[in-house]
């Protein structure tokens, strides 16, 4: 008599799982090195801060002056991606408060 296993074609005998061999205590492993502070993008941003510090509040002007696309460009590229502006900062008021609000700032009726 056969196995059931084995009358089913591609089904395969199950394997035992593979275990890494244990690290003998006399080897030990040296650390992987750290990945080292300077990068090039830091080396970048080091340099970018250096030419801010020297020129940037004029230079700054001038962009906003001559090029008011690029300025722009510019803070939205430092802007978070997820920046959640709220334009009319009345929405999250409830009626009542805003009434009272409306009320407290309406001009005194002449007599």
């Amino acid at each position: 008599m056969t196995d059931q296993a084995d009358a089913v074609p591609g089904r395969r005998k199950a394997r035992p799982a593979r275990r890494k061999p244990a690290a003998s205590p006399a080897i030990v492993q040296k650390p992987r090195p750290k990945r080292a502070k300077k990068t090039l993008g830091d080396d970048f941003l080091t340099a970018v801060r250096a030419d801010f510090r020297t020129h940037g509040a004029g230079v700054i002007a001038e962009v906003r002056a001559d090029k008011p696309d690029q300025y722009l460009k510019i803070v939205l590229s430092v802007l978070p991606k997820d920046f959640d502006v709220s334009i009319n900062q009345l929405d999250g008021l409830s009626d009542i408060l805003f009434e009272v609000i409306v009320r407290k700032f309406k001009p005194a009726p002449e007599e």
